[in-house]
């Protein structure tokens, strides 16, 4: 890849530092980080998320940031505030999402393998889900996990909604 500002190749398969590409999240969720904020200039982060059958972001939440999901394969259980309701739905592959700063929202692995999705957001995104990672390390814990990653939702400016 060839960063525009200022000519320079950077390479967008590998990080320098080995396992800093890939972030474990909420169990055996995962996400591949393809370009991360200091790629961009502090500009934005492009990540491949793989989320196991009900893993994902489950709870219900609002963020600061536009996000935008394309799904490669399998399903994905969105549920995403629009027009002032709540709508849910099963995305497919092929299909994007486009979750606007301040809607409530949450994603699942809807079938019986994982799916894989690509997302892109904001640099600090990225700093998101590596703190979320440190946070919490085990399976998802209906009471125990938003007790562990509520601070780092309101570090980042998000907020844990009620169902």
């Amino acid at each position: 890849m060839t960063n525009a500002t200022n000519g320079t190749e950077a390479p967008i398969t590998q990080h320098s530092v080995a396992g800093a590409q890939v972030i474990r999240f909420l169990g055996n969720n995962e996400i591949t980080v393809l370009v991360s904020g200091a790629e961009s200039g502090n500009s934005f982060s492009v990540m491949q998320l793989v989320i196991q059958p009900r893993g994902g972001a489950t709870a219900l939440h609002t963020d600061r940031w536009c996000e935008v999901f394309h799904v490669l394969d399998g399903e994905v259980e969105w549920t995403l505030e629009r027009a002032g309701r709540i709508d849910t739905w099963t995305a497919r592959r092929g299909e994007t999402v486009i979750v606007p700063p301040g809607a409530r929202h949450r994603f699942a692995g809807a079938g019986t393998a994982p799916c894989r999705m690509l997302t892109i957001g904001p640099a600090e995104y990225e700093s998101f889900f590596r703190a979320l990672a440190a946070a919490w390390t085990g399976p998802y814990d209906r009471d125990k996990t938003p007790q562990a990653v509520g601070p780092v939702f309101a570090r980042f400016g998000m907020q844990l909604c009620a169902a």
